[in-house]
């Protein structure tokens, strides 16, 4: 069983990843808005620092063994 802290990185990753994979679909979604197509490629870039901010932090936990992987 994974500890909190880390269950929470890495569910987050999920929802993070989840939402990236919809971004394109809204931006395709919103050819007749360049406005909106704008904030949702806003809002992917947000998430790709997010996620590479956590992603940073799994590492981390993971090279100090507080996430085994076995």
């Amino acid at each position: 069983m994974l500890e909190n802290m880390n269950y929470n990185l890495l569910e987050t990753v999920t929802i993070i990843s989840k939402s990236l994979y919809r971004y394109d679909t809204y931006i395709k979604d919103a050819a007749e808005c360049k406005s909106c197509q704008e904030l949702w490629s806003k809002f992917e870039e947000q998430r790709k620092k997010e996620l590479s901010l956590i992603l940073k932090e799994v590492k981390a936990h993971i090279d100090a063994g507080t996430l085994p992987l076995e």
